[in-house]
Formats: structure tokens, C-alpha cells, sequence
């Protein structure tokens, strides 16, 4: 099934339709759906040629490219591999000249590893011929490092030749929620919890079970796929997964300063530091800062991937049933005692993309420059107090919110409560709207409230996912 990328198609199309020469930079984290996006443009288009590089030597990957240039099925009998990769590419280059040729080279990292020298003889065959080529080229890698800085940064060869950029990122829960039809509004949002928006992963579960059903079934257990996956995932990227586990485990007991992580992980300051910044890379862990607050003293560290973050929050927890081969126990105790309050802090994601959505749909009246959360002192009771949907609008306006994931209703005291502290955010804001976001509907006095404030609006998750 393919669901969403509408906006990257539409980048893909666009350069596409110049019959120009392009060099289009294509990344993203593993699993999220880069080549079938790609796959997905360039269905019915009449020239491809699409190559996938490997993790093997440079005469291999050489011999597999020699296929897809001249057309040939790499698996079957092959006429003789071009000498060089120079010679490859300028035959690639040179039928382009005639030809809009859409040529795709996937985990470009893999190929640049096997032959260092690869970005430069592109960059000598983009300069000379890009003037008179038909050509669309297409770098594509999950290495977000190498992409980042190896292509698109400025000490790379490729430096200012690309000529445009799509980050590939994992769906949020209402294209996810697609992906878990026929679910209801509830369960998407919990099934979105618990493996967050990567393609490969929704794949995975099954819509039409509970949740339950899904954590029994599909994401524990020793040979599930999604079990074993963060493991897998970081081993695949970086070179000491263990220590890696050890911070993004700092993480998810609470620790999310550096200093904390340091003391709790008994690892060096710099240690730490390092950890965080890949890990913010492979969109594992993200940096967070209050909105409107430039104090860089007052960020924190969150686990951002919804996989890593229910396997070291939720199945860490019960391990020992799980390689004791007592998933359905397990999951059975995840749903009665921990999965309401974990859903609870997805919720809060889930309410900030719906937000986004409808500012960009006009049907939120605010063009947002800055959009989180916010958290800070209260003056007046002496404690630490959060906002968790914050959003500043260009023309000062602020946008605050509070969530409930709650088998009841939310009530006046709810909202009597996010007004006081929205006052906390922006005191000069030249306008505030206040946003609850629900599970389970409103009482009759917080409706009532909500209508005579006037700047209130009232949302539950059934018509968040427009149900």
C-alpha cells in the first residue's frame, strides 16, 4: 500500500517536468520508505534506469551498475562490465543528451565506501555536461551523516550541484493511520505509539486486532521483527550499540540532561555528547527546547522513535516474560497498567501534527513560527508547570494546548487550568487560542466554559482522525 509523500512527489515531479538537468539529493533514516517513494515516481515514466549500490567491493558494484546502464537484468546472463566507473557514467551522460533519463543511484554511502573517488567523477561529469543533459540524477542513502555532510555538505565534491533536497521522514499518526485501517481513531493512535510512522513497521500490525492482539502478537516476543529491530537497527549504524543502549536507556528512565545521562551511564561529558548527536541523526533521540526560550541551559533530550521508545519503556520492562515466552502476559499487563499514561505523551505529538495540519490548511488562522511545548517556574505556586501544545504565530499570537487521554470526559478545571498557564508563555501575546484535545469528549461545564471564554476550541480524537 502506498499512502502519503504527496508534497515529495510533488518536488519529484517538478524537477522532473523541467527536461533539464537535476541532481536531486534524496535521505532518510532506514525503513522509511525512500526507494518506494522513488519506485513510485518513477512508475510509468519512460526512461529509468534505477541502481541499487551494495555493501560489497567496487568491481561488484561496478558489474551490477554496467547491468543497469545497459539495460540488462544483473541477475542473468550479462554482457562484459564497463572497465571503469568513469567509463559507465560518461555512457550514462552521454545518452542522456538525447534522452530525459531518469538515473537512480540508491544507498549512494554503500557505493562511495566501495570507490572513494565516486563524488568527484560525478562532480567532473555534472560540470561538464550539465548544460546540454536531459538527465534527472538521483542520490539516495540512509547514512544521514554521509548524506548530510558527505553530499550536501560544503567540503563534498557534490557542493552546489544538487539542485534540490527531500529529507524523508516517517509519517506522522494521520498518515500512519492510513497505513492501519480499518482501526478507529483510538487504536491508530495507540498503534502509532507503540511503532511510530515508519512504513516497514505499520506494515507490520494488523488494524483490525486490538492493541493487545498487536503487542502479543506482533511487537513481542524473541522472533518478532519489531522486537528485534532497535537492536538491529543500531547495529547497523553504529559501531558500539551497547553504549548507545546505555544512554538512550538514561533516556527513558527519565534523565534528560546531558549532565543527567552522564551520571547516570558513569560515561564522560564528551562521551555523552557524541552519543546524543548521532543518535539525533538516526532520529532515535531529538533535542527539545521550551518555545520562545533561547537559553540553551533549558533544553532536554527526548526519545523521538516511538519503536525504541515502547522497547525500552514498556517490553524492557517485562523482559523476563517475554524470553520466558509469555507474550500474551505481557501484553495483557501492558494494557491494563501501563499503556493509557505511555499513550498519553504520544497524544500529545499527535495533537502538535494535527495542529500543524490545520495551520496549513488555513483552518487555524495562525502561520506558526515556532511550534513544541513549554515549560517553566509558575511565580505563583513556586513550581515547574508545562504546556505541552505551544505554538507562536508570525504575528505574535500564541496557540496553547492541553491533552487528556482519559476514559472520562475532560473537565472546566482542565481548561481553567492551561489558561492560567498560557499566561505564562507570552504575556504580550496579541491574541491566544486555547486548544483541549480529548480522548473521551468534554463535560457539559467544560463546554460551557469553553463558550463563554470565546477563544476556546474543543477536540476530540474521533474528530482529529475525522471520524
Amino acid at each position: 500500500m502506498f499512502v502519503g509523500r504527496s508534497q515529495e512527489l510533488a518536488v519529484l515531479e517538478e524537477a522532473y517536468a523541467t527536461d533539464s538537468f537535476q541532481m536531486v539529493v534524496v535521505y532518510g533514516r532506514r525503513r522509511v520508505g525512500k526507494s518506494t517513494l522513488l519506485r513510485r515516481f518513477a512508475d510509468n515514466k519512460p526512461d529509468v534506469r534505477f541502481f541499487q549500490a551494495r555493501e560489497t567491493t567496487a568491481s561488484e558494484n561496478l558489474r551490477a551498475l554496467s547491468a543497469v546502464i545497459l539495460g540488462e537484468n544483473e541477475n542473468g546472463p550479462m554482457s562484459p562490465a564497463y572497465p571503469t566507473f568513469e567509463a559507465a557514467l560518461e555512457n550514462a551522460f552521454s545518452y542522456a543528451d538525447d534522452h530525459r533519463l531518469i538515473f537512480v543511484i540508491d544507498e549512494y554511502p554503500y557505493l562511495a565506501q566501495s570507490y572513494p573517488g565516486i563524488s568527484s567523477l560525478l562532480q567532473n561529469l555534472i560540470d561538464r555536461c550539465k548544460n546540454s543533459s536531459h538527465m534527472m540524477l538521483v542520490l539516495c542513502g540512509s547514512s544521514m551523516s554521509f548524506m548530510e555532510h558527505q553530499v550536501l555538505g560544503s567540503k563534498s565534491p557534490l557542493y552546489g550541484r544538487r539542485t534540490a533536497q527531500l529529507k524523508v521522514k516517517p509519517f506522522d499518526a494521520f498518515d500512519s493511520a492510513a497505513m492501519l485501517a480499518p482501526a478507529d481513531a483510538v487504536r491508530s493512535v495507540e498503534l502509532y505509539s507503540l511503532v511510530g510512522g515508519v512504513p516497514l513497521y505499520l506494515e507490520q500490525l494488523d488494524g483490525s486486532r486490538s492493541t493487545e492482539w498487536n503487542l502479543a502478537n506482533r511487537i513481542l516476543g524473541l522472533s518478532r521483527y519489531l522486537y528485534a529491530e532497535p537492536e538491529n537497527y543500531l547495529s547497523q549504524e553504529v559501531r558500539t550499540p551497547a553504549l548507545y543502549n546505555a544512554v538512550i536507556s538514561s533516556v527513558a528512565r527519565g534523565c534528560t540532561r546531558p549532565v543527567d545521562i552522564k551520571n547516570d551511564t558513569g560515561l564522560s561529558s564528551s562521551a555523552v555528547a557524541g552519543y546524543l548527536k548521532s543518535l539525533e541523526e538516526l532520529g532515535v533521540i531529538e533535542r527539545i527546547a521550551p518555545v520562545g526560550d533561547a537559553n540553551k541551559k533549558h533544553a532536554r533530550y527526548r526519545i523521538s522513535d516511538c519503536l525504541f521508545l515502547a522497547h525500552f519503556s514498556l517490553a524492557a520492562r517485562y523482559a523476563e516474560l517475554v524470553e520466558r515466552g509469555m507474550e500474551r502476559q505481557a501484553a495483557e499487563r501492558i494494557v491494563q497498567r501501563d499503556l493509557s499514561t505511555y499513550v498519553g505523551h504520544i497524544f500529545e505529538d499527535v495533537s502538535r501534527q494535527w495542529l500543524v495540519r490545520q495551520m496549513a490548511s488555513g483552518n487555524v488562522p495562525v502561520l506558526p513560527l515556532e511550534v513544541g511545548r513549554w515549560w517553566g517556574t509558575d511565580p505563583r505556586r513556586h513550581e515547574t508547570v508545562d504546556v505541552v501544545v505551544a505554538a507562536i504565530g508570525l504575528d505574535g499570537e500564541l496557540v496553547a494546548g492541553e491533552c487528556k487521554w482519559e476514559a472520562k470526559p475532560t473537565g472546566s478545571d482542565v481548561l481553567g487550568t492551561l489558561a492560567s498557564r498560557a499566561e505564562l508563555v507570552r504575556k504580550t501575546a496579541s491574541r491566544t487560542i486555547l486548544y483541549l484535545f480529548s480522548k473521551s469528549g468534554f463535560t457539559d461545564e467544560c463546554k460551557a466554559d469553553a463558550l463563554r471564554r470565546g477563544n476556546v476550541r474543543l477536540v476530540t480524537v474521533d474528530e482529529m482522525f475525522g471520524r
